[in-house]
Formats: C-alpha cells, structure tokens, sequence
C-alpha cells in the first residue's frame, strides 16, 4: 500500500469519527459492537473495557479530548471523537443559556460543549452581565459586539433661584409631599390664539368647536411655565437652562460661570496662583433600563464670590450643593429643591454725637433692616431620544437654514474644501451639515 493510499484512509476514518460527550466520573455503554480490539489515544482521559457480550463500556476520568478506535468480528472498524466535560457540565450550559436568553438580540449556539455567543446593539449593561459570567465560566466563548449601542438622552435642565414665598405659589412643599397632586391646566399662545402643544403633554379634543387646542396633565409642565411666568415677571432669576445630549452611561457636564484667581504657597515658600471654577456647575449620568426608565445620578453645584469675607490668598466662594440619584421615566420631570440662602443687613444713618444722646438719640438716627431668603430649585426633565427623531430634525433644518442665511460664505480661516455627496446636484445641500453619502467628490 502507497502512503497516498495511507493517507487517503486516514482521512476517511477521520471523517466518519463518530462524536461522543461525556462527563467526568460518567459511565456510557456501546453496545451491539462486537468488539474484538480496542485502541484508546489517552487512557488517563478515557477507560474502555469489553464485555463478554461484546459490549464497550467508556468511563470518563478527566477533562480532555482523546480518540477510541475499534475493531468488530467482521473486520470493521469505528473510530470515536470523545470530549470529557467537567462534571455537571451539562446542567450548567443548560442554566447559563436559561439565564441568557434573557437577553434580547443575543443569539446563543453550542459548539463542541460550549456556548457561543453572537448578537449587535446590546447594551452597556448587558455587556457587563455576559462579561462577569465569561469570567466565572469557561464554557462561553463571547464573540458579541464590543462597542454597545446605547440609546441617546435629553436632558433638559432648569437651575432657578427663586423667593420662597414664590415656590409655595407653585403648590408644591420641595421638603415635603405634593399638596397639589397632578394638576391640569393650558397653555394660551396670545401670538398665535391658539393653546400651545407641549411635547411631553396629553392632546385632548375638544368638546365644542373651536381652534386647536392642546392641554396638559402633570406637575413638571405647569412648574416649569410658573417659574418662565415668575422670571419674566422679575420674580425668579433662571441661573442656567441648559439642554445636554448624553449616551446612556456617559456623563454629561455643564459649567457657566467663570475662574478665579488665588495663589497658593508650597513647603519651599514658593506662590503658585491657581484657578477655580465658580457658578452653575452640572454633572449627570442617565442611564436607560428597560421600560422607558431613566435612572440618573446628578451633581449640582451653584456658586458665587462672597465679597463678606477676603482672603489673602484670594476671594472666598459661597456654594451650594447636592448630588443624588433619581428613577423617572422618559418625559417626567424631577424637581431639586432645599438649597435655601438668608442673607441679613443693617444699615443705620445717624448725626455724630447727637445720635448717642440717652433718650433723644433716637430722633437723630435710623435703622434699617434687610432679609432676603431664596431658595434654588433644580429642573431636570429627561427624554429618550434618537437620530431620526421629529424635533431633533425639525431643529438641525432651523439652524442650517438660518447659518445660510445669517452667512452665505462659511467662516473659514484657511482655504475651503468642500465634501460634495455624489448626486448633490439632483437636492438641496448646505455647507454646515456634513453629508449622508458614502462617496464623496472633493473640490479644490
């Protein structure tokens, strides 16, 4: 016989290699084999013993892979693919998959006793969760996405100060319950005579006719058109309302204010001046669960120079503080309140000598006493949002048409060079928003 002819059937008992698994300490009889030689490729993976029947018995005794060839009576042989598991392999694939499939765009296979596991767009969370059990279980072979696909948040923040007594007008105790509960109520549009349509807000039709009209159940709605009401009244001072975009798990951050200077001595006498960041300083985390849920964590910070007390080394700071956690869902809004400030004043006015007179002292000076409390109360209303949605589109054509008209030309310093999608001559295009096509012609 050639060594190609070798070869050749080499190729073919190895092809019809029969697979087999077994557990470690797992007995498996073969039988109606016939047995009359057998070869085994480990004996410390697997031990075969034949019976006088002719049967094959196969015990298992360690983790591993080996090959079990055998010879029948009638000259025929089988060549057996055995992988030893570890012991209870079997239950646990069974549960990691249970316990998996909870997962959505997660698709689970077997292959060779372990768990393969393929899927795009799963979340930070669900990542983590396949991660850890990677970890701990050898049996998973993750092969998922590595980048996760995260919804995208709104966060549409309200930093305003407020007189106390103008926050009880609001109906709502920020150190207490809501004495209010869900309120009701519309929003009139003297421009247009029409009730505005807020997002976030419940149409309702009309029972008469008449114009469009829209109303609103909730408390965040109606505060925050109180507080707009109160701040152009001269009543309340908005601080900041900024609108941040974040990805769920990524931090947000806000600053608006400024830097002040103050100088600082190390153990060798040397001054070194420094900065630190004083006004309306925001951080959040929004993080989306399933069910419309947004679990935030949120630090705020408001602060301003307090021209009271001076330092050597630089002005002092007067600050107000909090960081917490929240759970609202899409659309809600949360209210942080409690960030109270009292600031006294004396003033007197009085003729020298005259006014220190016993009894007629009094005629000749005055007192006058000055008490403001403010409280700081913080809106923070979080939307679930994505690249296609309405409004995000309705406002990105609303700034490119108003940047074209406000500057025909692009400000550039250096000269220009425009990316122009294929087919741009067939649609409009404008210069301030990059294009969707994937090929492009450059112009010189």
């Amino acid at each position: 016989m050639s060594l190609l002819s070798v070869a050749l059937c080499s190729a073919t008992l190895q092809s019809q290699a029969q697979g087999l698994g077994l557990q470690v300490g797992e007995l498996m009889v073969l039988p109606d084999t016939q047995v009359e030689r057998v070869a085994v490729g480990d004996g410390d993976i697997v031990h075969a013993v034949t019976t006088e029947s002719g049967e094959l018995i196969l015990f298992a005794r360690k983790t591993g892979s080996t090959v079990v060839q055998v010879w029948s009576h009638s000259g025929q042989s089988q060549s057996y693919q055995i992988e030893v598991s570890p012991e209870n392999h079997r239950q646990t694939l069974a549960e990691l998959r249970s316990l998996l499939e909870r997962i959505p765009e997660l698709r689970i296979s077997e292959l060779g006793g372990k768990l393969v596991l393929e899927g795009e767009g799963l979340s930070d969370q669900d990542k983590q969760r396949i991660q850890a059990l990677s970890q701990e279980h050898p049996q998973l072979l993750d092969f998922t996405q590595q980048d996760g696909w995260e919804p995208m948040v709104l966060l549409d923040v309200q930093v305003v100060e407020v007189p106390r007594n103008s926050l009880r007008e609001l109906g709502v105790r920020w150190d207490g319950s809501s004495q209010g509960g869900l309120s009701m109520g519309g929003a009139w549009d003297a421009s247009t005579h029409q009730f505005l349509d807020r997002p976030g807000e419940a149409v309702l039709p009309l029972a008469f006719p008449a114009k469009q009209g829209a109303a609103f159940f909730g408390v965040g709605a109606l505060m925050s058109a109180r507080v707009q009401a109160m701040a152009q009244e001269g009543h309340a001072v908005v601080l900041a309302q900024p609108q941040l975009l974040a990805r769920s798990g990524s931090q947000a951050e806000f600053l608006a204010g400024g830097e002040l200077p103050y100088t600082t001595t190390d153990d060798k006498g040397n001054s070194k001046t420094s900065f630190k960041p004083y006004g309306v300083s925001l951080r959040i985390v929004p993080r989306v669960e399933r069910g419309g849920l947004v679990r935030s964590q949120i630090e705020v910070e408001v602060s301003s120079v307090d021209a009271s007390l001076s330092q050597p080394a630089g002005p002092s700071l007067k600050t107000r503080r909090a960081s917490t956690e929240f759970n609202v869902r899409s659309g809600q809004t949360l209210v942080l309140a409690g960030f109270i400030s009292r600031e006294e004043s004396r003033h007197v006015d009085r003729l020298p000598g005259l006014a220190s007179l016993p009894v007629l002292g009094a005629l000749f000076r005055s007192e006058r006493f000055a008490r403001q409390e403010t409280e700081l109360a913080v809106f923070v209303t979080p939307t679930l949002v994505a690249a296609e949605h309405p409004d995000l589109l309705a406002r990105q054509a609303n700034a490119t048409q108003w940047l074209d008209q406000t500057f025909p030309d692009a400000p550039r310093l250096n000269t220009p060079v425009r990316a122009i999608p294929k087919g741009a001559g067939r649609g409009t295009w404008s210069q301030w928003v990059e294009p969707d096509s994937e090929v492009f012609r450059v112009e010189p």
